[in-house]
């Protein structure tokens, strides 16, 4: 408790509560003699903890008395102080091993980065401007390698319509994951504001909606080259994650309401819900979808060919994909246990510095990730690097929904009945789709990005 001064302006004496300490104990009690007390009648004082004769064996239909007692003590921590016991988290050393542990990825795959640049492409391009016009058509004939597909490395992937909304989705959710961190890292949300974190997550995805539209749309004219169909894609961008989110959650809160349960959400906050999705992000994903049309396509340096070139077959080409997932997990498992154990575990997580650093980290690998595959794939004449380049990245998702399973089962284990443990998979399943979208969009842009570049440096035709 902290003493208020007499001398406040409202002029009130007495104490405030800083803290509060609960300790548990078994004690047993006569219930004839409880049912003739009244509320706020005095019971004998007990000082935990009791002897085993005198301990509450719990029997079936037996009658048990809560009774509790409240000791005031001076405390010298003051009122703006109070939630430090809080942010004050153990395992700092582990948070720095897991960012350590994350550089040392980062650097591996900066080098190989480095040597895939500076050695490989522009000891290439170098060597090939040198030439002179009778040379380079000589060397045209003898390209391999990356050079082989410049005709097609262009061309529109299957399902173009599916990547442009999810792209558009995965800069969403990237967009609200950084800010609401960022602004979390810096004490803008405090704990003493419950739900202020879940908020603002929300209306931040909200806002960006015009983000998605904008991204969505103009990808799709870019591999297109005409903005007809823009508003099919800027209407999908704004269903296709909330849809699946509002279908999973529906049939969580039906399993809970089936089961009379409190944790099931109210009637009232699921249409509030859903009138944010259609008032607010649809409108200004259509927005962004308008906005993506009146900006200029991105023009790729070279032309595409008319028949798609032949792709020499590769047997191990997706488990390539899958493997290089664990690049990236490895760089957010260790965050991954503490936001577990503070969601399911009632335990505080406050470390919102060591998160922004993470996420920044787990940017940075995605990025490196992915355009080393998209690399390799080149190399090997593949054309089709669209999806790959997405999901060399966004494969760490499938890590984190088995990482949950794992924790479900290992970590969990008083989780009682098949209810908790659907609800707690159909959680899993949201967030890993969310991870998934994010980091598969930063691999694609990044990649789209590395690919652009580097065919605007060929002059073959």
């Amino acid at each position: 408790m902290e003493v208020i001064s007499e001398m406040d302006s409202d002029a009130n004496s007495g104490f405030e509560i800083v803290g509060f300490e609960v300790v548990p104990c078994s004690v047993k009690r006569d219930p004839k003699d409880m049912l003739k007390l009244k509320m706020y009648d005095k019971v004998n004082p007990v000082n935990c903890p009791v002897e085993l004769e005198k301990s509450q064996l719990i029997k079936e239909k037996e009658q048990i008395t809560f009774t509790y007692e409240v000791e005031f003590v001076n405390s010298d921590i003051r009122w703006p102080s109070r939630w430090d016991a809080y942010l004050k988290m153990e395992g700092s050393k582990i948070h720095w091993f897991s960012i350590m542990n994350s550089l040392m990825v980062i650097l591996f795959l900066a080098g190989i980065v480095f040597v895939i640049f500076l050695r490989t492409v522009r000891r290439d391009l170098t060597r090939y401007e040198e030439l002179d016009k009778e040379a380079q058509a000589q060397m045209n004939e003898e390209l391999s390698g990356w050079k082989l597909v410049v005709g097609d490395v262009f061309r529109e992937p299957t399902s173009s319509k599916l990547l442009c909304v999810m792209i558009g989705d995965g800069v969403q959710i990237l967009g609200m994951a950084i800010v609401t961190i960022f602004f979390a890292a810096f004490g803008f949300m405090s704990p003493a504001s419950r739900g202020m974190l879940l908020t603002g997550m929300i209306v931040l995805y909200m806002l960006l909606g015009i983000v998605a539209g904008y991204a969505s749309v103009r990808l799709w004219r870019t591999l297109k080259g005409t903005s007809e169909g823009w508003r099919p894609v800027s209407w999908s961008t704004a269903c296709f994650f909330p849809g699946i989110v509002f279908i999973v959650l529906t049939v969580l809160n039906f399993m809970l309401w089936t089961r009379n349960s409190t944790g099931a959400l109210p009637i009232s906050l699921f249409f509030g819900l859903l009138s944010l999705w259609f008032c607010v992000s649809m409108p200004l994903t259509l927005l962004g979808g308008f906005f993506g049309t009146r900006a200029e396509p991105i023009e790729f340096p070279v032309r595409t060919n008319q028949i798609p070139r032949e792709i020499p077959a590769k047997k191990y080409s997706w488990l390539f994909i899958l493997g290089a997932g664990t690049l990236p997990f490895g760089t957010l498992f260790i965050e991954l246990f503490f936001i577990l154990s503070s969601i399911w575990l009632g335990r505080f997580y406050y470390v919102f510095g060591f998160l922004l650093v993470v996420l920044l980290l787990l940017v940075v690998v995605c990025a490196e990730v992915s355009v080393v595959l998209t690399y390799m794939h080149l190399c090997a004449e593949d054309w089709r690097w669209w999806w790959k380049a997405f999901f060399a990245s966004g494969t760490v998702a499938l890590y984190v929904f088995l990482y949950s399973i794992n924790y479900l089962v290992f970590d969990l284990r008083s989780l009682s009945g098949p209810v908790s443990a659907m609800l707690y998979i159909g959680y899993s399943f949201i967030v890993s789709l969310a991870i998934m979208l994010a980091t598969g969009t930063v691999g694609f842009l990044t990649s789209f990005s590395f690919v652009h570049y580097l065919f605007s440096s060929v002059k073959i035709d």
